[in-house]
């Protein structure tokens, strides 16, 4: 834990012989162990984790009730022993992609320049393309196994346009229940641990795609969730397939939108006017779908979810997701001016 608490401070030698080296040498395993499983096998690893911890708690507090103390030292031990070996296989196997060079850097992206008019600009520049792609976007043809297979196809294939990016692992998977996890308002996660990525298969069709690409960015190297989203743009954008330019976009306004909400209600309102009734009944019914799962389970994730990104190098929590409209902007007025 030492040797990991130093290596975290050197983003440059993380991002060298960890993410660019040892990463895609070691992520090798879990594909071979893992990726021929038609299921989630992480899902699994959890579930047995959380039995074991739940098992030890348990013996443990019998023990201090009837003070064998023999059994509590074994027992503290093992909790030990289980917790900081899980700590350390978790920054081992994927978890310090947390700290390498930030893609912003890598890209030669400037964020400082940004000012509110180059949001505005791009704002309006996309919701004209939104709306001109929900006209041609035929609902009948989303189907979400080849929208799998074809984005792992599209992720392999870019391997010069991000270099960054490792190819050993690309594969997507449904969690063991999307219903349940839908309880957590979870559209699509990574396990560290196996390597494995799982997205929702019942979740509205018109951000899937997006979802999919974000995750697959994850087992693929990148620890920072505003750059998946990035990445997520990027890899969709320029894409034939209508469906998977316009869920691009359809992620990519949202996050535009989400600042001008907060700062000034009249013209997000007026933004949000000038998009399509299509596009808006597309926000509409996905809203609905949340809606339904929302409750105590959503909050408890929100908030574990939220300490988890700030313990890993992200102290914005849950907004960093948000960020990622400053790449967009920066990589727009750099190379699609």
């Amino acid at each position: 834990m030492l040797i990991l608490s130093w290596v975290k401070q050197s983003p440059t030698a993380v991002e060298q012989y960890y993410s660019r080296q040892f990463y895609p040498f070691f992520s090798h395993f879990p594909k071979w162990l893992f990726g021929w499983l038609p299921f989630s096998i992480g899902d699994l690893c959890y579930l047995f984790l959380s039995g074991v911890l739940l098992w030890i708690v348990i013996t443990l507090v019998f023990a201090l009730a009837k003070r064998k103390w023999g059994i509590v030292q074994k027992r503290l031990m093992q909790l030990v022993l289980v917790l900081f070996g899980t700590y350390i296989y978790f920054y081992v196997s994927w978890g310090l992609n947390y700290y390498r060079v930030p893609l912003q850097q890598q890209l030669g992206l400037q964020i400082d320049t940004i000012v509110q008019e180059d949001y505005l600009l791009i704002l309006d520049r996309y919701i004209t393309e939104i709306n001109q792609l929900r006209e041609q976007l035929d609902t009948a043809l989303m189907d979400r196994s080849q929208a799998r297979y074809e984005l792992q196809q599209l992720m392999e294939k870019n391997s010069d346009r991000l270099p960054m990016l490792s190819h050993t692992q690309m594969r997507v998977k449904e969690p063991l229940s999307s219903n349940l996890v839908s309880y957590f308002t979870v559209t699509g996660y990574f396990n560290p641990f196996t390597q494995e990525v799982q997205v929702n298969s019942i979740m509205p069709k018109a951000s899937y795609p997006f979802t999919v690409v974000h995750e697959l960015a994850h087992q693929m190297g990148i620890g920072f969730e505003d750059e998946c989203n990035f990445i997520g743009f990027l890899m969709l954008r320029d894409h034939s397939n209508v469906w998977y330019r316009y869920a691009a976009y359809y992620e990519t306004i949202q996050y535009l939108l989400r600042p001008l909400y907060f700062q000034d209600e009249t013209r997000y309102a007026a933004y949000v006017a000038k998009l399509s009734e299509d596009v808006r009944q597309d926000y509409a019914q996905e809203r609905i779908f949340w809606q339904q799962y929302v409750g105590t389970f959503n909050r408890l994730t929100n908030l574990f979810y939220g300490s988890y990104l700030r313990h890993n190098n992200q102290p914005e929590g849950m907004a960093r997701y948000s960020l990622m409209s400053r790449l967009v902007i920066a990589w727009e007025k750099r190379f699609a001016s």
